[in-house]
């Protein structure tokens, strides 16, 4: 199996994707979904429609990532000890 090096623009070009997606997006209806997770979230309901709802209106994995985060932290695996 032989190593290739990245192409050294792929991290500028998906940047670049990502930041004209976000000026592009409606910034109320990524706030919106974002909101409706983290309201399903802490209710305990079903998080996949807010979720939906959160990629219909452009919002970023990390953006939904972290309000899961806020609600339920981070896992971490038992270190046995």
């Amino acid at each position: 199996m032989t190593f290739h090096e990245p192409d050294p623009l792929t991290r500028q070009r998906q940047a670049d994707c990502l930041n004209q997606v976000k000026r592009e997006r409606d910034p109320q209806k990524v706030s919106a979904g974002l909101a409706e997770l983290k309201k399903a979230a802490l209710d305990e309901e079903n998080l996949m429609p807010p979720l939906i709802q959160a990629v219909k209106a452009y919002a970023t994995l990390g953006e939904m990532v972290q309000v899961l985060k806020e609600i339920y932290g981070t896992y971490r695996a038992p270190t046995g000890i």
